[in-house]
C-alpha cells in the first residue's frame, strides 16, 4: 500500500493551494477528487472551457489558473476520478478509481471537499425544471450549455445575482429575480460591515452584479415572503408574494438558491466533533487554530470547515499545511505563517456581514405546509418528520429508521438540514441537541463488483461485510 505524509481529499481551491504548499515543504502528498478534472467547483473545467464561456463567467472563475498551472508545473499527484468511499480509524483510505477499489495510508488527512447548496424545500421544488443556481452554473462550466425557456432565480445570496447575469450574457432568457433577503437582515448585518478596501471591494462587486440584472431588463422583486412553484408535470409557474404584493411569473426553468453550507459528511463518517453555527445556520466541524479537527491528524479546510469563500480557503488550507509539514519534518517559518494569517483575515473581513446579511429565512428552511417534500429521495414530507418529533422520536436517525429519510442515494446531504431544523422547531431543543445524521460507509456509492474485490481484512473493523 502506498503511504504519503498527506492525503487530501477534494481538489478545489483549499485542496491544490494546501497540497502545493505541503509539497513545497518536502511532504509526500496525493490528492483524491472525483471531479473528472482539478479545480473543484469554482475552478470546473477551466481549462477546457472556450474563451467566451471564460468571458462569462468571470474574472473569479479565471482566477483558479494560476493554481491549476502550478499544480501541474510541480508535477502534483492528482488523482481524478477517484471517490473516496471508506476511511478507517488508522487513516487508511479507501477509495474507488477505474472500477477498482484502492487504498492509501496517510500520516494527516486534509478535508477539503467544499460547500452543498443548502436545501431550499418549498412547494414544488421536486418538479422537473426545478434545479439548484448552482447546478445551471456547472452546466454553463461543464458544457457551455443554458437552460431553455423563461426562466426565474429565486432565494438569497451573492450567487443567485451573479449566476443570473451569467445567464443573461450567455443569451438565456431570464425573466427575474426572486430575492427573499429579509428586509431585518440589512439592519442586523449592517453592525459588522468594514470599511476597508478589500471590504469595500466586496460590497462593490455585489453591487455591480445587482446593476447588471437591471441593465439587462430581468426584473427584480425584493423581500419575498413565499414562493411556491406550480405545473401539472413540469414548472410552470412560479407564485410569489411580498409584504405589499404578489403575482405570478411563467416560467420553464426554475433556479433555487439560498447559499452553500459546509460538506461534514466525512466529518461525521470520522467521528469528528461538529456543532451548529448560529450566523451560517448550519453544522461546521469544531477545529483548533491549526485547522485540526477534535480526531488528530484530520484538518478541516476551505468551505468544508466553515463558509469563506474561494480565495480565503487557499490561505486555510496553505496554514493547515504549515502546522502539518512542523509535525512531520519539524520545519518552521514563522514569517510565511504570519503572512498567510494576515491575508486570511483580510480575505474573512466581511464574512459575519455575508453571513448575517444573507441568512435565509426561517419559512424557507423550515416548511409550514405538511405536504411539503423534504427528503427528494424517499419523498418524505415536513409533516411526517414534524409528527414524529413531536410524538417523543429522538431525532434524525431514529427518525431515519421510521421513514427512510436520509437513506437516499444522497445519504442525507440534500434533507438533512432540514430534518434537523424540523426537530428542533417542533422539540424545542437547539440544533445542536437534535444533532445530524450518523455517516457510515460507504460515503459513495460502489459497485458490487468492486466491491467483491476487496480484501476485508484491514477493514474489519469498521464495516462488517456478509
Amino acid at each position: 500500500m502506498e503511504r504519503f505524509d498527506l492525503v487530501v481529499i477534494g481538489a478545489g481551491p483549499a485542496g491544490l493551494a494546501g497540497a502545493i504548499q505541503a509539497q513545497k515543504l518536502g511532504l509526500s502528498v496525493v490528492v483524491l477528487d472525483d471531479g473528472v478534472r482539478p479545480g473543484g467547483q469554482i475552478y470546473r473545467n477551466l481549462e477546457n472551457l472556450t474563451e467566451k464561456m471564460q468571458s462569462v463567467l468571470g474574472k473569479n472563475y479565471r482566477n483558479g489558473e494560476k493554481l491549476l498551472q502550478d499544480a501541474s508545473h510541480m508535477a502534483l499527484d492528482v488523482r481524478t476520478d477517484t471517490a473516496v468511499w471508506h476511511i478507517s480509524a488508522d487513516k487508511i483510505v479507501y477509495f474507488i478509481r477505474d472500477d477498482e477499489v484502492a487504498a492509501v495510508s496517510a500520516g494527516a488527512i486534509m478535508l477539503a471537499t467544499g460547500a452543498l447548496e443548502r436545501p431550499f424545500p418549498i412547494p414544488g421544488w421536486t418538479l422537473p425544471g426545478v434545479m439548484t443556481a448552482g447546478a445551471a452554473q456547472i452546466a454553463m462550466k461543464v458544457g457551455s450549455a443554458i437552460p431553455a425557456g423563461r426562466i426565474v432565480l429565486a432565494g438569497c445570496g451573492p450567487l443567485l445575482y451573479l449566476v443570473a447575469g451569467q445567464l443573461a450574457q450567455a443569451g438565456a432568457n431570464v425573466q427575474a429575480v426572486l430575492d427573499t433577503t429579509p428586509r431585518m437582515n440589512y439592519w442586523r448585518a449592517i453592525r459588522y460591515a468594514k470599511l476597508d478596501f478589500t471590504s469595500l471591494s466586496q460590497i462593490l462587486d455585489g453591487i455591480r452584479m445587482i446593476r447588471a440584472i437591471s441593465a439587462q431588463g430581468i426584473r427584480h422583486v425584493r423581500h419575498v415572503k413565499d414562493i411556491k412553484v406550480r405545473g401539472a408535470n413540469r414548472a410552470e409557474v412560479v407564485e410569489y408574494s411580498t409584504t405589499g404584493e404578489s403575482g405570478t411569473i411563467e416560467a420553464e426553468c426554475v433556479l433555487l438558491h439560498q447559499g452553500v453550507v459546509p460538506n461534514i459528511q466525512l466529518y461525521r463518517h470520522l467521528g469528528c466533533e461538529v456543532k451548529w453555527d448560529d450566523s451560517q445556520l448550519c453544522f461546521h466541524p469544531v477545529i483548533d487554530g491549526n485547522w485540526q479537527t477534535s480526531v488528530p491528524d484530520i484538518f478541516a479546510v476551505g468551505d468544508s470547515a466553515r463558509i469563506m469563500g474561494a480565495k480565503a480557503a487557499e490561505y486555510s488550507a496553505r496554514s493547515a499545511a504549515l502546522y502539518i509539514a512542523k509535525k512531520a519534518k519539524g520545519t518552521q517559518d514563522l514569517k510565511t505563517a504570519n503572512s498567510i494569517h494576515r491575508e486570511f483575515r483580510r480575505l474573512t473581513g466581511m464574512r459575519k456581514f455575508l453571513d448575517i446579511l444573507y441568512q435565509p429565512p426561517v419559512q424557507f428552511r423550515v416548511p409550514a405546509l405538511k405536504d411539503t417534500v423534504i427528503c427528494r429521495c424517499e419523498e418524505i414530507t415536513a409533516g411526517e418528520i414534524t409528527e414524529l418529533a413531536r410524538s417523543g422520536c429522538a431525532g434524525p436517525n431514529q427518525a431515519k429508521f421510521f421513514t427512510r429519510c436520509g437513506m437516499g442515494l444522497c445519504q442525507g446531504r440534500n434533507c438533512g438540514l432540514t430534518v434537523t431544523e424540523l426537530f428542533a422547531n417542533a422539540s424545542g431543543k437547539s440544533p445542536n441537541e437534535v444533532g445530524y445524521y450518523n455517516i457510515r460507509s460507504p460515503i459513495r456509492p460502489v459497485k458490487l463488483g468492486a466491491l467483491a474485490r476487496v480484501e476485508t481484512g484491514g477493514l474489519k473493523a469498521d464495516i462488517e461485510f456478509s
